[in-house]
């Protein structure tokens, strides 16, 4: 049985590329086919893939493909359909376009972290069509071309997921989009965290962490306008588009720490007080992460968190995504309430290893059942 793995692109380092990640340890040798792969800056942000097994698309050698990014990705989807596979099994890792991959006779198991939240009206990293286009001397144009190009582009969409054999979702709020959107059935196989890498020894040095890019999506500012007010040590973790402005209106007690290493966002877990998670994720792997290094999370009561931390146990929740309402949270947290072993417990349940076995099953009884 011949594997090939498909991913929307590399040039970012997420949770969707720890999957990626993790599929290459289960198929070793397995092929990985992508839109766009920029090697420096995955490999410099961590990724661990062999680069002699990534294949891109055309979309590789468009002119400014990083720069332009986000006008070349309505292109993904034919980038995607013009790559010829040679395997019995096509495993896409997918938010958005690798669904479109030309699976001839293939059986095709879609890993979805996501359905593309901006052609389905949720919130998301991803620009908007508005975002892209609007802000340019075409604004007229685009005005009137945008809510159609919108209904094509869901079309196109909703149509590459009928093709698609198996759906496999990151949760349980994914299984449900896929059902509402697409009108399929999936099972949900959560995401692989390393559990191992945060093993070391718990202590508690006094202040707060947020592990996340800084986009606008990810509510980074919640965590630093109630910080002004907590006055408590807070330490973020990440870059983005938003690290300017979030460093402007930042007080002194809060830390920006910019890109770290594997091995100190571990030392970073293992001597907070607790994460702070703002963001509503489908899943979330950092919360997981952060319980895995038998620490409590302060999460958005919402998303994928609703699965991975137990309210009282090894964590608490923030009704709003607002200051207001995490600030109130924060003073009634009582760190001493929260056991480092219960963390741990309940991240096992997220493991590496109960990945692997998981989607090798999946995988494995599909092309038995195929065949």
């Amino acid at each position: 049985m011949k594997v090939s793995l498909v991913h929307d692109y590399l040039r970012e380092y997420g949770g969707a590329e720890k999957v990626l990640e993790v599929l290459n340890e289960v198929w070793k040798d397995a092929p990985i086919y992508t839109a766009t792969y920029e090697q420096d800056l995955m490999e410099k942000s961590g990724l661990e893939v062999p680069p002699p097994l990534v294949h891109t698309a055309f979309t590789q050698f468009l002119p400014f493909r990083y720069q332009l990014r986000k006008h070349y990705f309505f292109l993904y989807p034919l980038a995607f359909r013009s790559l010829n596979l040679d395997s019995d099994v096509i495993l896409s890792s997918c938010s958005y376009a690798a669904k479109f991959i030309n699976k001839k006779r293939s059986l095709h198991i879609c890993y979805l972290h996501s359905v593309p939240k901006f052609l389905w009206g949720y919130e998301t990293e991803t620009p908007s069509l508005e975002t892209i286009f609007i802000d340019n001397y075409l604004k007229p144009i685009y005005k009137g071309i945008l809510p159609q190009m919108k209904r094509i582009l869901r079309k196109m969409d909703f149509e590459a997921a009928q093709k698609v054999d198996f759906f496999v979702a990151n949760s349980l709020i994914t299984q449900e989009r896929i059902k509402k959107h697409y009108g399929l059935s999936s099972k949900v196989i959560y995401p692989p965290v390393d559990i191992n890498e945060f093993g070391g020894e718990v202590v508690d040095k006094g202040y707060f962490l947020v592990i996340s890019r800084l986009s606008k999506f990810k509510k980074i500012e919640i965590a630093a306008e109630a910080f002004n007010k907590f006055n408590k040590p807070l330490k973020i973790v990440g870059d983005g588009q938003e690290s300017a402005n979030l460093k402007r209106l930042s007080n002194s007690n809060i830390e920006f720490l910019g890109r770290v290493s594997r091995e100190r966002i571990s030392e970073l877990l293992l001597e907070c007080t607790a994460l702070v998670f703002p963001t509503d994720e489908d899943f979330g792997i950092v919360p997981v992460e952060a319980m895995a290094a038998g620490k409590p999370v302060i999460a958005f009561r919402g998303g994928g968190a609703l699965e991975t931390v137990v309210e009282g146990k090894t964590g608490k929740f923030f009704d709003y995504q607002t200051s207001q309402s995490l600030l109130k949270v924060l003073k009634e947290f009582d760190p001493s309430r929260y056991n480092a072993r219960d963390c741990r417990e309940q991240a096992k349940r997220f493991s590496k290893e109960r990945f692997k076995k998981e989607i090798k099953v999946f995988l494995e009884g599909a092309w038995k059942n195929r065949t």
